[in-house]
């Protein structure tokens, strides 16, 4: 076997630092073999670094990327902020919740374009227990009577507010249990376990209670499990403007924060149990309504008892006063009634068939569903896929034909339990693991500037090297210029952000829960990213999150919509066409072992030998990975397979103790929706259970073993010829 690193270090010293300053475009024609060569040896010095000096992509020799490059220059000049545009209007002309003829015209619009621009398409029609609402009331009975629950009322300016939809103007949490009570209310802030804890500590009582509770720091159905636990008869949950509202800036009309009677519809299901067809297991079994500021600011206001910690205040102090927990005093009628039926969704599939490896599956994702009309939230991604899907099929009529099959999923239901395309991955989930090559998740597109993904590591050098290649909007610099000046990773729309650990020259965050990816990764082991423009967003799930506020804030000329569009394409190409598929595993195992130093902080001394003993296999994993990075491409199927295996081998079959559906042993969500890592030996120790702790260090210390072995497997095959 040759001497890789001595190779890299002659080529880097004879062809001097220089080289950085080249663009992929211009190392078309400037580049000679060695620079092609340092395309595949550069993994000197930080990753950003590697990245950077890596002119020719990896998985490309010259010769292919010389047309692979002509297909990116035509995708990025087909793209057009202009359709981008016309498309998001007609995904918004009227609401479509999953399930609803809204929901159905939707699917066929998306369907009927994929056709157009030549794509093989199917629309897939699953049956699945959804929610609807029937009716929801809240009212203050104590000290006064005031009717709470109202309606989103219309803003100046924004017809499309002025909803006829009568699901649209009821505020709901989807699968909440109907009720009917009459209860004392206890302000629990974030409803965390820690604030749980902390009324504990201060004798405040919520067994029996209806708790109000601010959004964010972790997802509705979090909350009403741990609110489950303590035995909380009901919970509310309403946008504090401290958050999403007043506190951040200019609300909407005026600027793009949530006015103060905006509310957060969503579900409330346990999906991070398991997601998809809603099961008993994964319904909540307390009721939970939203509510708007304003209406929220009138219990606050009432509420008498305890001073809540200075860290509890929230927005709307300088209206009430502090807010308090409550003393009894204070009590609400809470009516809610929520029906629980069968319904037919749709999903849309679009195909475009590889020629040389057609059996090989590359995932664009996206869902279509939206709890009112989803500018941002999944218009901007949808509206952004049809603009990549009619590029993708005017290249078609060019000529271009991928090696590997590009398929568009535009999922539904997702904002129910993830469930098109969780009921989709597992009805694929064979094909998947044999062949799934990554699933491109873009839930939403763009809300702002702020270019944030979190992702796999094995898929952060094919990213930076993609984000070099595209443009920002309109300016001269590249998307990865912008990313890289970022100190730290852009707060994620959904707030469920974990950054990554290691050092790679850009921020970027590890995948956890809330969105389509999760069936991917997490189910079927299908390496996957999920990316955004963020930027200002206080309309989330709300009336308001509509076009008029895309076109005034998020997006006004929908340069983004399009930026993104390319960027997605760009990454879409690469990973169909590369002769190797660009995956790059060296990363992986740095990463890996910051959480488990970050375990050994306080795991008890009888794990000592288990930790030290995966730190040392994923020392060697991580040695072959870099390895495996640096060999030639001869023979290219030997060496796909191992990278396509090497995900898989991070799986459990067995699945994590307690929720078996999540079978990745690196990357799981919490009860928040934020990444937990090592879920299944972080789960055993936190619950002081030794003997399943060492049970799950051994098979993540089998997994690195499987991934280690596949590398020196393609490394002997490589040495075979």
């Amino acid at each position: 076997m040759p001497n890789i690193k001595k190779a890299r270090d002659t080529i880097l010293k004879s062809i001097g630092t220089s080289l950085v300053r080249f663009t992929p475009r211009t190392a078309v024609t400037a580049v000679s073999i060695g620079f092609g060569l340092l395309g595949f040896l550069a993994i000197a010095g930080s990753y950003h670094e590697q990245a950077a000096s890596a002119k020719i992509p990896l998985g490309f020799t010259p010769s292919s990327f010389s047309s692979e490059s002509r297909w990116e220059e035509q995708l990025m000049s087909t793209v057009s902020p202009q359709r981008c545009r016309t498309y998001l209007r007609k995904l918004t002309s009227e609401p479509h919740v999953a399930g609803t003829a809204g929901d159905r015209r939707v699917s066929e619009y998306i369907a009927s374009e994929f056709r157009k621009d030549g794509l093989e398409t199917e629309l897939v029609e699953y049956k699945v227990l959804l929610s609807y609402p029937e009716y929801v009331s809240l009212e203050m009975v104590a000290p006064d009577r005031r009717r709470l629950a109202n309606p989103e009322p219309p803003i100046s300016g924004d017809r499309d507010t002025e909803v006829s939809d009568p699901i649209a103007h009821i505020p709901w949490n989807a699968y909440s249990p109907s009720a009917d009570l009459t209860r004392p209310v206890i302000y629990v802030n974030y409803g965390r376990p820690e604030d749980y804890d902390r009324l504990e500590k201060l004798n405040v009582t919520v067994r029996n209670r209806i708790v109000l509770a601010r959004y964010f720091h972790g997802y509705r159905g979090g909350k009403s499990l741990e609110a489950e636990k303590r035995g909380v008869a009901a919970v509310i949950v309403y946008s504090d403007p401290e958050e999403d509202g007043a506190a951040k800036g200019k609300v909407y009309p005026d600027g793009p924060w949530g006015p103060l009677f905006h509310f957060q519809r969503g579900a409330t299901v346990y999906d991070f149990i398991a997601p998809g067809n809603a099961e008993p297991r994964i319904l909540p079994k307390i009721p939970m309504i939203p509510l708007s500021a304003a209406d929220a600011k009138e219990i606050l206001g009432a509420m008498r008892g305890r001073e809540a910690p200075g860290e509890w205040q929230g927005g709307l102090r300088s209206s009430i006063g502090p807010y308090h927990m409550g003393d009894g005093n204070t009590q609400v009628h809470f009516s809610v009634g929520l029906e629980n039926r069968v319904t037919p969704i749709w999903d849309v599939i679009g195909r475009i068939r590889g020629t040389e490896e057609p059996e090989r599956l590359l995932v664009l994702s996206n869902h279509h569903d939206a709890w009112v009309y989803g500018a941002v939230d999944p218009g901007s991604g949808t509206a952004t896929m049809l603009e990549l899907a009619r590029a993708f099929g005017e290249m078609l009529r060019s000529g271009f034909r991928p090696r590997r099959t590009i398929l568009f999923g535009s999922w539904d239901a997702e904002e129910f339990t993830l469930t098109g395309s969780t009921e989709w991955g597992q009805q694929h989930e064979s094909e998947l693991r044999q062949n799934g090559v990554v699933c491109l998740n873009v839930d939403s597109a763009t809300s702002g500037d702020k270019f944030t993904v979190s992702t796999v590591p094995s898929m952060l050098r094919a990213i930076i090297e993609a984000a070099q290649a595209v443009r920002e909007a309109d300016t001269k610099h590249s998307v990865y210029e912008g990313w890289k000046q970022q100190r730290k990773a852009a707060g994620n729309i959904r707030s469920y952000r974990v950054e990554g650990a290691s050092s790679a020259g850009v921020p970027f965050g590890v995948l956890g829960g809330g969105s389509d990816f999760m069936v991917f990764l997490q189910h079927d082991g299908v390496p996957s990213l999920d990316m955004i423009f963020d930027g200002p967003y206080g309309v989330y799930h709300s009336l308001y999150d509509d076009f008029e506020w895309m076109s005034r804030f998020g997006d006004p000329t929908f340069v983004y919509h399009a930026t993104m569009a390319n960027l997605w394409g760009v990454l879409a190409l690469r990973f169909a066409n590369a002769d190797t598929v660009p995956l790059d595993y060296s990363l992986y195992g740095r990463e890996i072992e910051s959480y488990l130093k970050e375990i050994e902080k306080t795991a008890p001394a009888a794990m000592r030998r288990e930790l030290a003993s995966l730190v040392e296999k994923c020392h060697a994993w991580q040695q072959a990975a870099t390895e495996l990075t640096d060999m030639e491409k001869s023979p290219a199927e030997a060496l796909n397979r191992t990278l396509m295996d090497e995900e898989r081998a991070l799986l459990s079959e067995h699945g994590i103790p307690g929720r078996p559906w999540f079978r990745h042993l690196i990357y799981a969500p919490l009860p928040s929706y934020e990444a937990e890592t090592l879920p299944g030996l972080r789960e055993a120790l936190v619950a002081h259970d030794l003997d399943r702790a060492v049970a799950q260090a051994r098979e993540l210390g089998a997994a690195f073993d499987r991934a280690t072995e596949l590398c020196h497997k393609a490394e002997t095959t490589r040495a075979y010829y």
